[in-house]
């Protein structure tokens, strides 16, 4: 786990650059220190940049979002979001996979998510045919406002459908539980869920399809959190480098020199980054 004080550090050992947003470009509310620069230095030596998060909104939207934080689509090559990814699965019937017509709805229909498919939102939990999870309203700090709702869903046998893996987010520096923490009290109590998004191989087979002739040992992901963005690059055989900016940052406050914390959470997760940087800076 080497240490990097940025990234023109080791710009010269890779080609592409697969890069988390929330927690990593910016904190919901506002962009990071260098990370602009850092975008454009990208560009200028010629990287490929993929921009990959677990949001359960379409990559349009998102897109347009990153405007709002002067992340212009100029300064990254493409856009990949667990949203999409669901979207293009539903709309393919999940593979042959008929979960009905009628969902119950975790989250906001503001995402886009089923925009343009043969499917209809139910607030009913009785009427719902599947389940469709995005997003949290709010920053919960726990599940206890859904129990009751994930519960009659999950004895009803209904299957349900993450759109957003993670488990916590940090919002405006407060953590809070995300759509991922549904999914796994849903789990826990027998529901089946279809997930997609990192740490899963599916969404990372989909990025390196969008990096056409780059070797993988050429590409390097980079992530704020060791349960999906690390985990995810391990998995998919892929070097990574972990920001302190985001899920992280308590670890990361006596990085350098002092790394003992952040190993610890490393060994408790059994996830080690190639690298860690204090955030996207060049």
């Amino acid at each position: 786990m080497r240490y990097i004080a940025g990234i023109s550090e080791i710009q010269d050992c890779y080609d592409a650059f697969i890069t988390d947003i929330w927690g990593v470009l910016h904190d919901g509310t506002k962009t990071y220190p260098g990370v602009i620069d850092s975008l454009r230095s990208l560009q200028d030596c010629g990287k490929k940049v993929l921009l990959l998060s677990n949001s359960g909104r379409r990559a349009k939207v998102v897109c347009a979002d990153l405007k709002g934080f002067d992340i212009l689509p100029g300064l990254y090559n493409s856009l990949v979001t667990s949203g999409e990814l669901t979207h293009l699965a539903l709309r393919h019937d999940l593979d042959g996979k008929n979960l009905g017509s009628h969902y119950f709805l975790f989250g906001s229909e503001r995402y886009g998510l089923s925009d343009g498919l043969m499917i209809r939102r139910t607030d009913d939990p009785t009427a719902a045919e599947f389940v469709l999870t995005i997003g949290v309203e709010g920053n919960p700090q726990s599940t206890d406002i859904y129990q009751k709702t994930l519960e009659l869903l999950a004895r009803r046998g209904l299957t349900m459908v993450c759109a957003n893996p993670d488990v916590l987010v940090n919002r405006n520096s407060v953590l809070g539980i995300g759509p991922g923490a549904l999914a796994a009290h849903y789990e826990k109590r027998g529901g089946r869920v279809i997930y997609f998004g990192k740490p899963f191989k599916t969404i990372y087979q989909y990025c390196l399809q969008q990096l056409p002739g780059i070797a993988h040992d050429r590409i390097v992901t980079i992530g704020d959190s060791l349960r999906t963005d690390i985990a995810g690059a391990r998995n998919s055989g892929l070097d990574s480098i972990l920001v302190g900016t985001g899920l992280h940052c308590q670890e990361f406050a006596t990085i350098p020199p002092d790394t003992r914390k952040l190993k610890m959470r490393c060994k408790a997760e059994d996830t080690f980054p190639t690298m860690i940087m204090g955030g996207f800076i060049w």
